[in-house]
């Protein structure tokens, strides 16, 4: 069986004779239709089609499992975005481009964001580092404008984007669309505010330059 390996971890890239890819593939699904406290490892099992020794004999455990599902999430992810890029534009959405694409892989991050913890915080690391790849890689090409803080800006657009899921009942609400539960095509309202805001300025930046300066002013000790 052939491995790709980030960090310490695995994730399985291709589906050996046991079908390790498979078994990963079932929990993706079933996690995030039902939730990491719902599923138990004869549920990915039976989904898989294989024994449930045989996912410990792959994963080793339910927490093995978990970070090959992670990394095989964030692998995905980046390899979505990159090719995008390399396309000649960026991605409108995380969202939207996991919801009109892959959206079993939507639900999950949708529960790992809502459950938490230490394992979700590497999730979360793993895709700012890949988009500060890729997001390289569209200032390089003229889609993106450089940022004086490329990490800081990567983190806040990871933000708003997987934020949108935890507020997704509200999002229903104002907008009439659900990224959880509704279909890619209605996403239009949702889709037009997005580029709204990262195409069009909100503030006159003239008035507020002074914001852009916040960090000099609190390591010189500077009242605003």
């Amino acid at each position: 069986m052939t491995y790709t390996y980030r960090g310490d971890d695995r994730d399985v890239a291709g589906d050996g004779p046991g079908g390790a890819a498979r078994i990963r593939d079932a929990a993706i699904d079933l996690y995030g239709r039902h939730g990491f406290d719902h599923v138990t490892l004869k549920d990915i099992a039976v989904a898989a089609g294989v024994s449930a020794p045989l996912v410990i004999h792959h994963y080793g455990s339910t927490a093995g499992l978990r970070t090959a599902c992670d990394h095989h999430i964030a692998d995905q992810v980046n390899r979505m975005k990159t090719d995008t890029v390399h396309r000649g534009h960026l991605p409108r959405s995380y969202v939207a481009e996991l919801m009109q694409t892959q959206k079993h892989l939507l639900l999950y991050l949708f529960r790992a964001f809502a459950v938490g913890g230490e394992q979700t915080d590497h999730l979360f690391d793993q895709l700012v580092e890949d988009s500060l790849v890729y997001t390289a890689e569209g200032e390089e090409l003229g889609l993106v404008h450089p940022s004086s803080d490329p990490r800081r800006r990567a983190v806040i657009m990871m933000l708003q984007s997987f934020g949108a899921l935890l507020l997704h009942r509200q999002m229903k609400r104002h907008l009439g669309v659900d990224p959880i539960d509704g279909p890619p095509e209605d996403l239009g309202p949702y889709m037009a505010g997005v580029l709204e805001l990262y195409t069009q300025p909100v503030l006159n930046a003239d008035v507020y330059r002074n914001l852009m300066d916040i960090d000099d002013d609190t390591q010189t000790g500077d009242q605003p």
